[in-house]
């Protein structure tokens, strides 16, 4: 995966550095991992210490001045020597990457360190290595023949920590990383909109992980961008008891046009909504498709990419027509067959061959008493003659009795 300006990236520290840690980075890892890698290490401690929003890797081009691929590298050395730790999400034409700042190693820890001392020695010899301990390394005080008597945490102080605790203690923490199968149907940029959004707006102690799963689900369902998520969530939000409300929100959701419906290398990644909007042109979509498309995502859990196939498949083999009941019969089919990706949908849509609701060939049944008097009407027509016919007959049953 190549690294390009336009990328984004978060930065996420976990602790601030102290003259102890510049110490252990300027003596120790320098030399091993160079100098490139130190000042990308010290720029992103810097930068993610107070990062309002996602920045792009131009803005490291231009402060650190470097161009993309010795930013790169720079980065990948810093991540063998586990100081910075990196995860990318891949969306559309860019990725966004997350760096998490570790702290270096302590000097003492580093010098005990199996690998890190002993490949230290051999890059800058034997010489420099005791030159460098004898700088960085403090002097311990000799502890032979004592023993380490240090009081130890008494786990006792939980036993009447119980389940109701335990629940309790879940729903404050914070939380936010959902499971793989709500991660298929939440594609939300979670801290873009608590960078922009102040408690006011939205307070702390609605930001549950609940709230935050279904405002992150119907975002993506009706591709709602963080700027619009916002202000909808202002609107149900009740300040006087610093209450969410979810019914509200979701009612809210169901009535909004995505931001922004553009054709991308892959149509099918768009959020559904997006999707069949694209798919008719433009033309807003249908309150009944949009509770169609809440059905397939949101009850039966099936993720975006695989509603847009699904729904791509019906509009081509039923005459572009979303028949509520025809979707569902596919719709739970793959659910049982459990699709969760396009490429699984895609080979289902070739291998099940296509059917169409047919018309009705069921003849209508007239009622018996219709039938009946039908059939007395064309009996009595066959009783009635003509003067001519009944002359005809009497004339020859004269001739039958002479």
């Amino acid at each position: 995966m190549q690294l390009k300006p336009k990328d984004t990236y978060r930065i996420e520290t976990v602790e601030n550095l102290n003259v102890s840690s510049m110490t252990s980075l300027i003596s120790l890892y320098q030399p091993i991992i160079g100098h490139e890698a130190l000042v990308f290490y010290l720029t992103c401690c810097t930068e993610g210490s107070n990062q309002k929003t996602l920045e792009t890797h131009q803005r490291l081009c231009i402060i650190m001045n470097m161009d993309i691929p010795t930013i790169e590298r720079a980065r990948k050395k810093c991540e063998q020597f586990y100081l910075i730790r990196t995860f990318v999400k891949t969306d559309n034409d860019k990725d966004t990457y997350i760096y998490i700042v570790n702290p270096p190693l302590s000097a003492q820890a580093f010098m005990k360190h199996d690998f890190y001392s002993r490949y230290l020695c051999k890059l800058i010899g034997q010489k420099q290595y005791e030159l460098t301990c004898s700088k960085v390394m403090k002097q311990e005080t000799n502890k032979h023949g004592y023993s380490d008597v240090s009081e130890q945490f008494d786990k006792n102080l939980l036993t009447t920590w119980d389940t109701e605790n335990e629940v309790q203690f879940s729903k404050i923490q914070p939380n936010f990383n959902f499971s793989d199968q709500h991660n298929q149907r939440n594609n939300f940029n979670y801290e873009e909109l608590f960078a922009t959004t102040s408690s006011i707006v939205f307070p702390i102690e609605t930001r549950t992980k609940e709230n935050l799963q279904i405002i992150g689900e119907y975002a993506t369902l009706y591709g709602l961008s963080v700027s619009k998520i916002r202000i909808l969530i202002g609107r149900c939000i009740n300040n006087s008891t610093n209450t969410f409300d979810v019914e509200r929100f979701k009612k809210i959701c169901s009535t909004q046009n995505p931001d922004e419906v553009t054709t991308t290398k892959d149509p099918y990644l768009l959020p559904p909504v997006a999707f069949l909007q694209l798919r008719q042109e433009g033309a807003p979509v249908a309150s009944v498709d949009r509770k169609l498309l809440e059905y397939l995502n949101l009850d039966l859990k099936l993720p975006a990419e695989v509603v847009n196939v699904l729904i791509d498949y019906v509009l081509n083999i039923n005459e572009n027509r979303l028949t509520k009941r025809f979707v569902e019969v596919i719709a739970t089919t793959w659910v049982r067959e459990k699709v969760t990706t396009k490429e699984q949908a895609m080979a289902l849509t070739k291998k099940t061959p296509a059917f169409k609701s047919q018309p009705s060939k069921k003849k209508d049944v007239l009622p018996d008493y219709y039938e009946k008097m039908k059939a007395k009407e064309k009996e009595e027509t066959l009783n009635i003659i003509s003067e001519e016919e009944e002359e005809e007959i009497a004339r020859k049953l004269k001739g039958l009795g002479e």
